[in-house]
């Protein structure tokens, strides 16, 4: 009794899982860091920034894109720069106004001497 092996013919089989499409960089997750950096200068900035880096990192669960790290990022500076600006504004709003607006009058009393013979 003898058994024979026969080898199968050699072909191309197709990948078992397909590659990811859109494979690059998401771009909304560029856009949070930018506009998270740029925060300094504006208020809208970090804003933006908050904004795009959690529509960024939706997208990217959904089509395995590169870029999380990126729209992390974009995520805490632009909270860091929002909490930044909300509370210089309140120090402004609150803080003690030593510019009244009203003119300064100084006044220079020069002294006088004053002679006994004259107060009487």
């Amino acid at each position: 009794m003898g058994f024979s092996v026969q080898e199968a013919p050699l072909t191309e089989q197709a990948p078992r899982h397909p590659p990811m499409q859109g494979a690059g960089i998401n771009l909304m997750a560029v856009v949070s860091l930018v506009c998270s950096l740029l925060g300094g200068f504006c208020f809208i900035g970090p804003i933006f920034g908050l904004i795009f880096g959690f529509v960024a990192l939706n997208q990217i669960k959904q089509s395995g894109q590169r870029g999380r790290v990126m729209a992390i990022v974009g995520i805490i500076i632009g909270g860091i720069l929002a909490a930044l600006w909300i509370g210089v504004g309140i120090l402004k709003v609150h803080a003690p106004n030593k510019d009244s607006g009203a003119p300064v009058v100084v006044m220079i009393v020069e002294p006088q001497v004053v002679s006994p013979i004259q107060a009487a």
